[in-house]
């Protein structure tokens, strides 16, 4: 993958060296690159929404520096500004302190968020109530934690505002490195990231409260750069790596697959990854089934094969028919729909041994038991493809702390299993064994259904079959099914109603938008 063709997130700590080598390196005053933020945010503020009344919410750090820059070039365009500091004026250090005493030497209305009683001013919520722009300037990427006192009560005030809500860099009570939240944050619609976009505006929970994102340049220079190892994917990078049908080619050479999955009652699964991974340009598709499971084939193109079973379940018996498939065929699934008897188990970890690019999804991921070294003794590619329930079961952390720590836990059982792991969900992450992580910007609330995580693995197998490295196919076949989404929620499906078997229609066009070059991309999460 040409990583120079993504975007590349930075962490709070990234962000400071890079500060600090245009600062203290290259010799740029830092009042100067907050002017030039400052400048951008008003730009972007004046442009969009040509406000009459703005409110400031402005911290004691850099980033309420960053603010009262904003305030003073909203002034100057005639703009009615009201900025709210939430701490004592004394307090404000540095550049900071310097443009504070501008907007008093200008006449800008500066008052205290509070009021003696340390409540918030009753000026401060009439005001906010009447802007038509509210501007977070509270905190920036150095924050941490969470926010308290009256920072948390400006946020949540901020976030009943009905005028458009605009943030400083970083969305206040997000984390920029990870995107965690530990108590109150501000939810933009705008958020206007300086320099660089950090992991903190993608990764989720915090992801998901950014709205749009634009990047805007703030006179530091390219040399001051570090590499990243978190990137947005991006269409002009994932349509690079699709592997087109040539003229010469014939259903044996474009990529062929077996899904082996569908016991008996749950043989959907299995046919949708089948399909999808058809859909998603394998040339031929094998899906092995349980004597006694499978029943009338949904998809006439998908070949199906019955391999030895009990009643209908998978177990050990069916180990040499499966390795015979895998021989003949380039890329293993495994998992949808398998069954989770005790037999079933034993015979995934057998399927380990595959001598072929393998994916584990569903019942698969459950046979492993927590156990994700077995993994790390395959000798050829391997991708997991968990939701955060079942990579919490595999790495011993509870759901709702792999939810909090997304881009952690993804990129801990990486490499603990020596595996690619696709951990799906808002902001789907695909995590290496070498630490790198790659976050996908395409999909919608509309996969919220059964099956769309079978289209999932069907997709991403399909691209390990047509010779991808893992993580390379991960990314491309995360982002396609993503994309075949978006596609299908802008036209007449919507996201309310839509099922998996919708996406089957919408994948070839997403394999085809990609292959006509870069379309314009935007940033940007539903909330």
């Amino acid at each position: 993958m040409d990583e120079s063709l993504l975007l590349g997130l930075y962490t709070a700590d990234g962000m400071q060296k890079v500060d600090g080598l245009a600062i203290h390196g290259i010799g740029i005053p830092g009042g100067h690159l907050m002017e030039r933020a400052g400048l951008a945010v008003a730009t972007e503020i004046l442009e969009r929404y040509a406000p009459e009344e703005v409110v400031v919410f402005a911290g004691k750090g850099n980033n309420g520096g960053d603010g009262f820059v904003v305030a003073r070039e909203l002034f100057d365009a005639g703009v009615e500004v009201t900025v709210f500091l939430l701490a004592p004026a004394e307090e404000y250090k540095g550049d900071a302190r310097l443009n504070l005493d501008i907007l008093a030497n200008l006449g800008v209305d500066v008052r205290p968020v509070t009021d003696e009683e340390g409540a918030l001013s009753e000026d401060a919520m009439m005001l906010t109530e009447l802007a038509d722009v509210v501007v977070d300037a509270i905190f920036g990427t150095g924050f941490t934690g969470a926010a308290k006192g009256s920072a948390a009560a400006a946020i949540e005030l901020i976030n009943e505002a009905p005028g458009a809500v605009v943030s400083v860099d970083i969305m206040s009570g997000v984390g920029a490195g990870n995107g965690a939240i530990h108590g109150p944050a501000v939810l933009a619609d705008l958020t206007v990231a300086l320099h660089a976009a950090k992991i903190g505006h993608f990764v989720t929970p915090g992801g998901a409260f950014s709205g749009e994102v634009v990047i805007a340049p703030i006179g530091i220079p390219t040399l001051c750069d570090i590499d990243p190892d978190v990137w947005l994917l991006t269409a002009e990078a994932m349509g690079d790596l699709i592997v087109p049908k040539g003229a010469l080619d014939h259903k044996r050479s474009v990529g062929t697959v077996l899904v082996a999955g569908g016991s008996k009652g749950m043989t959907g699964a299995a046919h949708m990854t089948a399909m999808a991974a058809l859909r998603a340009g394998a040339g031929l598709v094998h899906a092995a089934f349980p004597e006694g499971a499978h029943g009338p084939k949904p998809y006439p193109e998908v070949i199906t094969v019955e391999v030895p079973g009990d009643d209908g379940q998978f177990g050990i018996a069916a180990r040499s028919a499966l390795f015979e498939q895998a021989a003949q065929l380039r890329a293993v699934a495994v998992g949808p729909g398998f069954g989770r008897a005790d037999e079933a188990k034993l015979l995934v970890r057998e399927l380990l041994g595959v001598d072929r690019p393998l994916l584990l999804d569903a019942d698969g991921l459950y046979a492993l038991g927590g156990k994700l070294e077995l993994l790390a003794e395959r000798r050829q590619p391997t991708v997991i493809t968990p939701h955060e329930g079942e990579l919490g079961r595999l790495i011993g952390r509870p759901a709702d702390e792999v939810a909090a720590q997304r881009l952690e836990c993804a990129r801990s059982a990486a490499k603990r299993a020596s595996v690619t792991v696709v951990l799906k969900g808002e902001a789907t992450i695909v995590a290496d064994p070498s630490g790198r992580a790659y976050v996908v910007p395409t999909g919608n609330p509309g996969l919220a259904t059964p099956g769309t995580g079978d289209v999932l693995t069907g997709v991403i197998v399909a691209q390990l079959a047509k010779g991808l490295p893992a993580t390379d196919a991960a990314c491309l076949g995360a982002y396609l099914h993503g994309l075949a989404a978006d596609l299908a929620a802008g036209d007449a499906v919507g996201t309310e109603g839509m099922v998996a078997s919708d996406l089957f229609h919408y994948l070839p066009a997403a394999v085809e938008r990609l292959k006509a070059g870069p379309q314009e991309e935007s940033h940007e999460h539903d909330h």
